[in-house]
């Protein structure tokens, strides 16, 4: 079953991302240990455990931070979820759903249901409960896409996309250098972002907590106060007086989440679960 959901996660991620899709998972430690839905080892080393969801389930068991797979903050361990049948088949029925281009979006401050509508995620556990749906954080990967986004944000004051740096094990390939323009990825679907210092579609901010400002990404919690590398990517609203822009952070940092449907995550889910409708 565990090689099974690796070989048909790969299959279906798409031909356009395919070739780095393989290319990075050469990079990683044990990248599909536990059948972790083609689940990469985010945290390294021997850090990681094999503690998550076994195989992929039906049921319509709903946690906003998943126990059954996930990330453990004190253990520092973790692991993807899979897509679960009942949830997939369900995202569309709890509220927070909009359409852009027949691909469906959720936004988690819009949900009929209170505890998540008020919820904030750190962008492990993000990842997992939109995974779980058959879904991702956001990648934003045209101007088209990002002015729709960015018109549905209203007073949000920050959201999670998928974006990550690659600064884990293994990440050493020359192309990936320097790291803070050539290694980030949109980790929903393994597809390169535009070097942050370049002229196609990217935006970085030109600011941020760094005083004399300093533009993004600018690794500040790491650099200035000693904290964690700022590996994850997020929307910011005006948060430093610059409009909507995208900002590096820290990744244990908790904010509202947008996940969009992933065609992997629902073939997968499909054929696993013939039973089930997923739409």
């Amino acid at each position: 079953m565990k090689l099974f959901a690796a070989i048909l996660l790969l299959c279906v991620i798409g031909t356009s991302n395919a070739q780095f899709f393989r290319a990075l998972a050469n990079l990683f430690t044990a990248p599909f240990r536990g059948g972790g839905g083609g689940g990469f080892n985010l945290f390294g080393g021997s850090r990681f455990r094999d503690d998550g969801t076994q195989t992929p389930q039906a049921t319509s068991n709903d946690e906003l931070f998943p126990t059954d797979c996930g990330r453990d903050e004190n253990q520092g361990t973790g692991k993807l979820c899979f897509p679960v049948g009942q949830l997939c088949a369900e995202r569309l029925t709890n509220g927070g759903i909009e359409q852009y281009r027949g691909r469906n979006y959720l936004f988690s401050w819009q949900s009929s249901d209170p505890s998540v509508r008020s919820a904030n995620w750190d962008w492990f556990n993000a990842r997992n409960y939109c995974r779980k749906r058959c879904m991702d954080l956001v990648s934003i990967e045209s101007q088209d896409e990002y002015d729709w986004l960015k018109q549905r944000i209203g007073n949000v004051k920050y959201i999670w996309t998928s974006g990550r740096l690659c600064n884990f094990d293994g990440c050493d390939r020359p192309d990936f250098f320097p790291k803070e323009i050539n290694g980030w990825f949109w980790s929903a679907n393994q597809a390169r972002l535009n070097p942050t210092n370049g002229t196609a579609f990217q935006d970085w901010s030109f600011t941020g907590g760094f005083n004399p400002p300093r533009r993004q990404p600018d690794n500040r919690e790491a650099t200035q106060q000693g904290g964690e590398d700022e590996a994850c990517m997020a929307v910011l609203n005006n948060f430093y007086g610059d409009g909507i822009k995208w900002h590096d952070v820290a990744c244990h940092h908790e904010k509202p989440i947008v996940c969009e449907d992933t065609e992997g995550h629902l073939n997968f889910a499909r054929q696993q679960f013939p039973q089930i409708r997923i739409p």
